[in-house]
């Protein structure tokens, strides 16, 4: 029993090694976007604060009221895809004036190359393997998450249809934020589970430190941090009501967990958020107000959803078919150079592939995630807590992200393709399962 876990064990890593190959392997070659540039540009907050000293640059205020030419950046960005640009630049040798300037949408490819607003070559790579390397460590934590909430095959193919899904990778690979978002979610997710296991104060804290994180790393996890605690809040008061015992001690001490956790998840990103230290609550309202101007200017300028039909028409083609959306300008489809890389990225076998793909397939898929949810839901082998908590944060994340997202882009369906690809992967392995059982009855 202890050799064949062990050998079990030692596939799984194997599995996991060579599935992080794979998405660190195709990060040189991944087609360019205008907001790599950016990311990089704002690596510049790392020289100021730990090479200069010059924390006042960092606020909110500082980059919003700067004049034209000086250095500028948006509020709804998180710090922690700042500082590690930056670090890695300056780490490489890189001057903060050898810095590229941000990208300008405005203008087309030819100018921007030609205004010094593409990021070094090397620069480039070197951020794209940062972020790719924290996607790989998301894909392994991804692993571990469905394996002690759901079990291990189901853990294996999920982590394996992450790993090879077009959009994670094409987005995780670039510099830009998506590899650090897909990390803090899996911290956030897996530190509730252990802490679903274990009600001890450091569970609460753990879970508290890496929401903190996750949020800073990109501001609207907040979304997801806040499902994930009222999903451990509701299960806490259910499991106390249910002992028959209703005295406030049973009740309080999960509640005080939760708000313990609250606590230090703001302590958390307080800290790592300098440029908020002066004003956090101004600059929170800044953050938000900024957030919503922007996504309505891109809406405007770009095309948002008309309605509800063209709503769940995007949610249909990129959390189902799984479309890899490489630009959202429909001027880039004319630049030469990026219709180059491509076709070299989509012909070199590091692009991935999907359930989905296309209409047929893609109803398929939802075929299988509607079931992997049904067996959830009936599946008494798995804890009432796990399957509370997964079918929480999946709904939620689901019923959100349709919701709030105001136009047809690839990248802001990020979030929900995790779950998305676990009751896919749990309906299979599931019905795998009872096909080995009949067939091994039947030979008896």
């Amino acid at each position: 029993m202890i050799q064949a876990k062990g050998v079990q064990a030692g596939v799984d890593v194997i599995c996991l090694v060579l599935l992080s190959f794979y998405i660190i392997g195709g990060a040189a070659i991944v087609p360019f976007h205008g907001d790599e540039s950016s990311k990089i540009y704002v690596g510049r907050d790392f020289y100021f604060l730990f090479l200069e000293g010059d924390r006042e640059k960092l606020t909110h205020q500082a980059k919003r009221s700067a004049s034209s030419g000086e250095y500028r950046a948006n509020l709804a960005s998180g710090s922690i895809s700042n500082m590690i640009y930056g670090w890695l630049a300056a780490s490489g040798g890189y001057a903060i004036t050898e810095l590229n300037d941000d990208w300008h949408w405005g203008r087309d490819y030819k100018y921007n190359m030609e205004s010094n607003r593409v990021p070094d070559a090397r620069l480039l790579q070197t951020a794209r393997l940062a972020l790719a390397a924290q996607l790989a460590a998301a894909a392994t934590l991804f692993y571990v998450f469905a394996r002690i909430t759901i079990n291990r095959p189901t853990a294996l193919l999920a982590s394996l249809l992450f790993a090879a899904h077009p959009t994670l990778l094409l987005n995780g690979r670039r510099a830009l934020q998506e590899g650090s978002h897909m990390l803090g979610i899996m911290l956030v997710l897996l530190a509730a589970a252990w802490l679903l296991r274990q009600r001890r104060w450091r569970g609460y804290a753990l879970l508290g430190a890496c929401a903190g994180l996750a949020i800073a790393i990109k501001h609207t996890s907040a979304l997801l941090v806040a499902l994930v605690f009222l999903a451990i809040a509701g299960l806490s008061v259910y499991e106390s009501l249910g002992t028959g015992d209703t005295r406030n001690k049973l009740i309080m001490r999960p509640l005080a967990g939760i708000l313990m956790t609250g606590i230090v998840t703001l302590l958390v990103f307080y800290l790592l958020n300098p440029g908020w230290w002066d004003a956090p609550l101004e600059t929170a309202g800044d953050v938000m107000s900024e957030r919503s101007a922007l996504l309505q200017r891109q809406a405007g300028v770009y095309g948002g959803y008309q309605s509800l039909g063209q709503q769940a028409k995007g949610f249909f083609r990129f959390v189902l078919i799984g479309e890899a959306q490489y630009f959202e300008d429909k001027q880039w489809a004319g630049y030469a150079e990026i219709s180059e890389q491509i076709r070299i990225y989509e012909s070199s076998g590091w692009a991935g592939a999907t359930i989905g793909g296309n209409a047929i397939a893609a109803l398929v898929m939802l075929a299988l995630v509607s079931a992997g949810i049904i067996m959830l839901v009936r599946d008494r082998d798995i804890s009432f807590q796990n399957r509370a908590l997964l079918l929480f944060w999946g709904g939620g994340t689901a019923a959100i992200v349709f919701a709030l997202t105001p136009l047809p882009w690839a990248r802001y369906y990020l979030p929900v393709l995790p779950f998305v690809l676990m009751m896919a992967a749990y309906a299979l392995t599931s019905m795998a399962g009872a096909m080995r059982e009949r067939i091994d009855t039947a030979r008896r």
